[in-house]
């Protein structure tokens, strides 16, 4: 009897390699193909590159399963551990700097909790200030800014201090997506020296830059992480090696902690605007309690609308791995060395795990528990779930703050086409978005 191998079925190509599926984006693109041809499709960007995306909660629980066969340095898109890398250097690891090294682990394990307690203080004194600035006259503000400083005074002062101008900040944490923008979508031959670029120049000179001033205005006993870590190199290092051996430490907490531009509070700031009877919710569950020494599940609608926030709005709408061999996912055949996309965006808007997924329903999560495969906004494995409960707690935080005094809607003004994100590194809104806010006790 002859043995038959069953068929080798023709794989599912999306042909995105078109002046029109490239102006309108990756999230677009990756819909229209799902539709076309289900949860798992190659889609064909150029001449000479494929996206894998496999998409659906199976999906996620075959990467979870597998992690070791979805590696993140290899092929033409840079992983953002290998951007961070190239971003921050990696002068510690030299074996000239092994006594740095020690001493420098062994301080930033004795500081832990310290830390811990620094961040804390300032997201209370970020979400406070937030609140102390909001005119409440009823003129419309931009959340692209209150949630951009937000963020940034919630974790910098325990990082760096006081005294860095919070615009200067932002403009720097602009150039530093900016470099890892252009290192994650340019052909590999174009980056090849990341050095040269002009991206990398100016996000590099911002870090130098503000550990520079940071340096100059510290004490060693002052409870900041930059001061805590410069009190343990050896004095007689210069300051252009000292910024080499503090950059790799402070740039990964930056990286780890900071909501960028505080988008996904903006999200959720932006569809409670528009719906008030959840905000009168929120203040009933908030009416005399200490907001800030709570538990995040202690306001549970207030929790369960900052997941919900996170489940339209993933902080990671997408998620690129490279395959380290020959796999087969589902009915898809992944070859070695191929990019692999996997896709919060839409496996959290999927209909098939979600009930009216593309409305906000801030009451969703309550009692609800999605699983980790169909709800995995920051991606899979213990750090992301550790980044994940920080920024779940940032936000919780910030959002208790505002609805315990203020009452907000979207201005008539604000141009609905700019509730639409757009991705680039991160999901933005396509312009401003104008809110009005009023004291809580207004009627």
């Amino acid at each position: 009897m002859t043995l038959h191998s069953p068929p080798v079925l023709p794989q599912p190509v999306f042909n995105a390699n078109s002046t029109l599926f490239q102006n309108i984006g990756l999230l677009k693109v990756a819909e229209t193909a799902t539709r076309a041809h289900g949860d798992k499709v190659v889609i064909r960007v150029s001449d000479t590159r494929d996206l894998y995306l496999l998409s659906g909660s199976d999906s996620v629980n075959y990467w979870r399963g597998n992690q070791p066969q979805f590696q993140t340095d290899l092929g033409d898109i840079a992983s953002n551990a290998k951007i961070t890398r190239l971003l921050l250097g990696q002068e510690l690891t030299e074996t000239r700097w092994a006594e740095v090294w020690n001493v420098t682990v062994a301080r930033l394990t004795s500081v832990t909790r310290q830390f811990d307690r620094w961040l804390d203080r300032a997201l209370a004194q970020a979400s406070a200030a937030l609140v102390e600035d909001l005119p409440t006259d009823g003129r419309a503000v931009d959340l692209r800014d209150i949630c951009r400083d937000w963020s940034i005074r919630a974790v910098c002062p325990a990082v760096f201090g006081t005294s860095l101008d919070t615009d200067e900040i932002a403009q720097g944490i602009s150039d530093v997506e900016a470099f890892y923008f252009v290192m994650s979508t340019r052909d590999s031959a174009e980056t090849a020296d990341h050095s040269r670029l002009p991206e990398y120049l100016a996000a590099r000179g911002f870090l130098d830059r503000i550990m520079t001033v940071a340096l100059h205005n510290s004490q060693p006993e002052d409870e900041t992480l930059i001061a805590q870590i410069n009190a343990v190199i050896p004095g007689d290092v210069p300051l252009a090696d000292r910024l080499n051996l503090l950059r790799p430490t402070v740039g990964r907490m930056i990286t780890e902690k900071l909501n960028i531009g505080g988008l996904s509070l903006l999200w959720t700031l932006s569809h409670l605007a528009r719906d008030p009877a959840l905000v009168v919710d929120i203040q009933d569950e908030l009416r005399g309690k200490d907001i800030y020494a709570l538990a995040d599940e202690d306001t549970p609608i207030t929790f369960s609308t900052v997941r919900e926030g996170l489940r339209l709005y993933p902080e990671l709408p997408f998620i690129y791995r490279i395959a380290s061999q020959d796999m087969t996912v589902g009915s898809l055949q992944v070859p070695a060395r191929a990019t692999v996309v996997f896709a919060p965006w839409l496996v959290q808007r999927d209909s098939k795990y979600w009930a009216d997924p593309s409305s906000f329903d801030g009451r969703r999560f309550l009692g609800l528990d999605p699983g980790r495969d169909c709800y995995f906004p920051f991606g899979v494995g213990p750090h992301t779930r550790s980044r994940g409960r920080f920024i779940l707690h940032q936000i919780t935080i910030a959002l208790r703050a505002i609805c315990a005094q203020t009452r907000f809607a979207l201005s008539p003004d604000c141009p609905r086409g700019n509730l639409h994100p757009l991705l680039r590194s991160a999901l933005i809104p396509r312009g401003p978005v104008a809110v009005c806010f009023r004291p809580a006790t207004d009627g």
